[in-house]
């Protein structure tokens, strides 16, 4: 048994390595073509995207990470081919009727949709993206399967396939907006259908590593099959594990149908509102960024928390929950206090400019609360528990729903921002109050919390000091000042790993769970 936890693990990790470092290259794709894209066709361009881009969000989300991962964990405890060959068919006959229902919905329900988010013109934008939902089925499947299997390879690579097409099409209807003199909605339309061709040739990625590795299902034995158990399971559970992988996103979505309004209400004109939207909408890609590691963790720790727990070893599930929690908090504290200091080199390097920087640097904050909000959610999806799972994300949703309106007509984006930062903590929050039921609490959480919170001290301090001789000077070029954020990079990592290992904030094992940990480990002893 211990040889078959360690060879487990040995594959988690290089599962977990391969996708950062493939979502690292897309995350940085997803970021990067949003400059030019900008660029091109303006900051009412760009709002247009933006503004509909939560629809494909989802779409996207729910197929590479809330119904692959909950497949992967059907999967990972089945018996033999047959019994996967049974899940198969159940979960295409639930996942393919809803989402020929979502299409249905969004497609024939896009006027509606566009005038709820208060432009009508949206609408064959909305169009375009609906035709995703119709290809989540069989993409979430493959990638399902292999994740359950341990093998991540397939899902990285259909991954990086899908995001370079979709970002090749974009930037090519940014481009024609020039040379055409395209209107922001025809390019926006155009955008959306690079996530159509995208996800069709993410899909014949997976289709190509079927026949190259020889799954183990057979497509001629798959049938509709309809079970009410399952149904109803893959309602509640996984449901609940697609709301979260696309959390954030739903936030967005949520700003979609209420911040144009509320800017407006707020005394903007209708160009100035969209205009001030997509300087909002600058940090949802930097988030994104930020929450890299998070996901790819979460890709991988499922499975092998569940394996544990359906094991009855009560030992290594508690051991690697603490070891897991840790390691989320020590992440994405670093990545969202870090981002945020650097944020005024990055809106320049990026976008020429620095409208809406305290907006962001709030913004970006969400970096830990999301991260830490899925580290929780995968431990309380390994026990299936299912209701609190349920309050914590409505109750984050109820408070951001309630509060955008009133924040930003009265503050702007700023008060977006506030709101979403709000409705993230509730969720958190709820989630950490019945922690203590489900996992032994560690004796070293309060010893450990301190290191850590000394360590994220003394970093903030070294790059609050960078800013401020910085702010000496007088910064205009764009290349100088990604250099400037390249450098405020350094030396945040510089200096927060010193401390990370000077006070011995991770074990041995610890590090080793970080994508490149065990290279620290070699070059510094540990």
């Amino acid at each position: 048994m211990e040889n078959k936890s360690s060879s487990l693990e040995k594959k988690m990790l290089r599962g977990t390595l391969i996708l950062t470092v493939t979502s690292f290259v897309v995350k940085v794709l997803s970021a990067v073509y949003r400059v030019p894209f900008q660029n091109l066709v303006g900051d009412e361009g760009f709002y247009v995207y933006q503004q509909v881009y939560p629809l494909y969000g989802i779409a996207m989300t729910f197929a590479l990470s809330g119904l692959p991962i909950y497949l992967s964990k059907l999967i990972a405890g089945s018996q033999d081919a047959a019994e996967q060959q049974l899940i198969i068919s159940k979960f295409l006959t639930v996942v393919g009727c809803l989402s020929v229902l979502s299409f249905t919905l969004i497609y024939f329900g896009s006027g509606i949709i566009a005038i709820a988010m208060g432009d009508t013109a949206l609408r064959p934008v909305i169009q375009a993206v609906s035709l995703v939902f119709l290809i989540i089925p069989f993409i979430s499947l493959y990638r399902g399967y292999y994740q359950g299997l341990m093998e991540m390879k397939p899902t990285a690579i259909s991954q990086l396939v899908e995001q370079s097409i979709r970002v090749l099409i974009i930037l090519v209807a940014g481009y024609l907006f020039l040379k055409l003199s395209l209107s922001v909605y025809q390019t926006g339309t155009i955008a959306m259908w690079g996530a159509v061709f995208g996800s069709i040739s993410g899909l014949a990625t997976l289709v190509y590593y079927s026949f190259k590795k020889k799954v183990h299902f057979s497509w001629l034995k798959v049938r509709v099959l309809v079970d009410k158990t399952f149904t109803r399971k893959l309602l509640t559970q996984g449901g609940i594990l697609c709301v979260f992988s696309a959390y954030l996103i739903l936030f967005q979505l949520i700003d979609s149908f209420s911040v144009l309004h509320a800017l407006r209400m707020n005394g903007l004109s209708d160009l100035s509102a969209k205009i001030a939207k997509g300087v909002y909408d600058r940090g949802q890609p930097l988030v994104q960024v930020g929450l890299v590691v998070a996901v790819s963790m979460t890709a991988t720790f499922l499975p092998l928390l569940t394996r544990y727990y359906i094991e009855n070893n009560r030992q290594r599930y508690d051991a690697t929950v603490q070891s897991y929690l840790k390691i989320s908090r020590v992440v994405s504290s670093a990545a969202a206090i870090g981002l945020a200091l650097i944020l005024p080199y990055i809106n320049q390097a990026l976008f020429n400019e620095n409208e809406g920087q305290l907006t962001l640097e709030i913004f970006v904050l969400s970096i830990f609360f999301v991260s830490m909000i899925q580290s929780y959610q995968t431990i309380y999806q390994s026990q299936n528990r299912v209701k609190h799972q349920f309050i914590s994300a409505v109750s984050g949703l109820v408070v951001k729903l309630l509060t955008t309106d009133w924040l930003t007509s009265d503050f702007g984006t700023l008060g977006a921002s506030v709101s979403t930062l709000l409705g993230l903590a509730v969720c958190l929050v709820m989630f950490h109050l019945h922690l203590h039921q489900l996992v032994k609490k560690s004796n070293e959480s309060t010893r450990a919390t301190a290191k850590l919170l000394l360590s994220l001290g003394i970093m903030t301090g070294s790059l609050l000091i960078y800013r401020w001789v910085i702010s000496l000077f007088v910064l205009h070029s764009r290349t100088l000042a990604l250099f400037l954020a390249l450098l405020g990079v350094m030396i945040g990592v510089g200096s927060y790993l010193t401390c990370l290992i000077k006070l011995a904030v991770l074990n041995h094992s610890e590090w080793l769970m970080l994508p490149l940990g065990d290279k620290v480990v070699k070059q510094f002893k540990l």
